[in-house]
């Protein structure tokens, strides 16, 4: 079977390098299969690059998004490519919706990009596509894969995706006993009261508190399950500041880190990047960019504020900040929290505790930008 010969292919080539290819032209990509997906279907569109550097469309068409349109695919694409090591199967991450037909690609031995919405977008914008369907979309991930060196995709653990969903879930649940509690109090403040109304709105509060517990320990459960794993959490929760479940939070959504390289990459995805407004004599103002994983900046808020309370260089830095910005203090708070991420990720990576007097300015290197 195709799917049977691409995965031994695959291994062959793990085996013989030692390594699975990062980019385009390691892979030397000749065939580009853009894929648009969604809850019930994905329509794809392959390109083929040519030698003289032009693309041209082998084919497109729509397939059930289920195993039997999985094996359909994989026939399809068959009758249209020559080479497996020289193909990408390029998709957008549209909620949880791809990841059934990446795991299921990657399970078989292909090299799967999964991409960003707002890359996509900008993408399709630098070539001034203004009709959106689903086809076109298909065809744009297509040229995309074949025009940009993209990353390859790779699943995550069992341990990490199930320490995803329970912190993801908690998050949810914290946000949805905030507005709850903000409610009761502005219930509680009327001047006619309805008993019946402040029970109910009593009632679930205490449900979500409950559930947090419960998620709480469920989170260190799992965790447990891999004493590696557990043992480096724990040395990166020696940050004054820190707590088990925000280290837990950040390492599930950057899965343990495995694709950064540097402290620049971490930040940039996190959002937590400086974002200049800089034209000639015009100086705007310079904000984050907040293009990134909105729930590692939600998660390392509050710690944040606690290290800023408790952890010297953290502390002296936002004093510092502040002095230089006095009308605008919560620059101090962001370059808080992505020295705190930035600890997190250093920590990590050299497995390391922290010692706070310790190497801080020779081992931490931050991005260069948090005074800004």
């Amino acid at each position: 079977m195709y799917f049977a010969f691409a995965n031994e292919e695959r291994i062959q080539e793990k085996i013989s390098c030692g390594c699975v290819t990062k980019n385009k032209e390691e892979m030397k990509v000749s065939f580009c299969v853009g894929i648009d997906i969604a809850k019930d279907k994905f329509d794809v569109c392959i390109k083929e690059l040519k030698a003289d550097g032009h693309s041209v469309v082998k084919g497109s068409r729509s397939f059930s998004n289920s195993e039997a349109g999985f094996e359909e695919l994989g026939v399809w694409v068959e009758k249209r490519t020559r080479e497996v090591s020289s193909l990408v199967f390029v998709m957008e991450a549209t909620g949880v919706y791809y990841e059934n037909l990446a795991y299921w690609l990657e399970a078989h031995g292909f090299n799967v990009s999964v991409e960003l919405a707002n890359k996509v977008k900008n993408y399709a914008r630098s070539l001034s596509v203004k009709t959106k369907t689903d086809k076109v979309d298909a065809s744009v991930l297509a040229s995309m894969g074949l025009e940009r060196a993209l990353a390859l995709w790779h699943p995550m653990s069992l341990v990490y995706r199930e320490l995803r969903d329970v912190s993801r879930l908690k998050l949810a649940y914290k946000r949805n006993l905030n507005a709850l509690k903000s409610q009761l109090s502005a219930m509680e403040s009327a001047h006619n009261k309805y008993d019946m109304v402040l029970s109910l709105q009593k009632e679930q509060i205490a449900f979500y508190e409950n559930a947090i517990d419960k998620l709480d320990e469920e989170l260190k459960e799992i965790a447990q399950r891999d004493p590696e794993l557990y043992d480096r959490i724990n040395k990166v929760c020696t940050i004054k500041g820190l707590q088990f479940n925000t280290v837990v939070a950040v390492i599930c959504e950057t899965n343990g880190f495995r694709l950064f390289h540097s402290i620049k990459q971490v930040v940039s995805y996190s959002g937590l990047d400086v974002k200049f407004n800089e034209s000639g004599k015009h100086k705007g103002r310079t904000s984050i960019s907040k293009k990134g994983n909105t729930r590692i900046r939600e998660v390392i808020y509050m710690p944040a504020l606690a290290a800023i309370q408790h952890n010297k260089p953290i502390t002296q830095l936002h004093k510092r900040i502040c002095e230089k910005n006095p009308t605008a203090r919560k620059k101090g708070v962001i370059a808080g929290m992505r020295k705190l991420l930035v600890l997190i990720y250093t920590l990590w990576k050299k497995n390391e505790e922290y010692i706070e007097n310790y190497g801080v300015t020779a081992t931490v290197q931050t991005s260069g930008n948090e005074e800004n």
